[in-house]
């Protein structure tokens, strides 16, 4: 089986049900993840979605020449090169392909906020958009956390009702 054939077959992921009830679907490569959006997006299901990905930032996998077993102990939140590289990452690669994703290239993501802790860095990004006349509100989580290179993305988006 070629590398196109399994890509033909659509994006991997788990689907688990939260305690509240809600379906959330879980990647572990980030072009399932990218995919899954096109997908949402051409199907119209866009203004309700929430899943999440977990994986290994592609600049991690470089170095540690895509073998996750070598990835050094100190690619986590207490390193600052690690923790520029992901901003860099999350800034200019992964928000980029998430807006070609939902076919929103012009998004801005101006709600940014930065929270440290001890033990882990969350970006938040959100902003709110219209698609084929439909009002949303677009959040993106990304966590890093201090045991591990293991990068947490939540990405959600909500209809926005109009004010009666």
């Amino acid at each position: 089986m070629t590398k196109k054939d399994k890509k033909a077959k659509g994006p991997k992921m788990s689907t688990i049900t939260t305690k509240s009830g809600e379906s959330l679907k879980v990647f572990e490569d980030l072009h399932d993840f990218e995919t899954y959006l096109k997908g949402e997006t051409e199907d119209q299901e866009f203004d309700h979605v929430h899943c999440q990905l977990k994986y290994y930032p592609p600049f991690v996998l470089h170095d540690a020449h895509d073998d996750p077993e070598k990835i050094k102990e100190t690619a986590n939140s207490h390193s600052k090169k690690f923790v520029r590289h992901l901003h860099q990452h999350v800034e200019k690669h992964l928000l980029k392909d998430i807006k070609t994703a939902i076919n929103k290239p012009e998004l801005k993501f101006h709600d940014k906020k930065k929270q440290e802790s001890f033990d882990r860095i969350v970006w938040n990004y959100g902003e709110e958009t219209e698609l084929n006349a439909k009002k949303f509100k677009v959040s993106v989580e990304v966590v890093c956390k201090h045991d591990g290179a293991m990068v947490d993305v939540d990405y959600k988006t909500e209809p926005l009702q109009p004010l009666i």
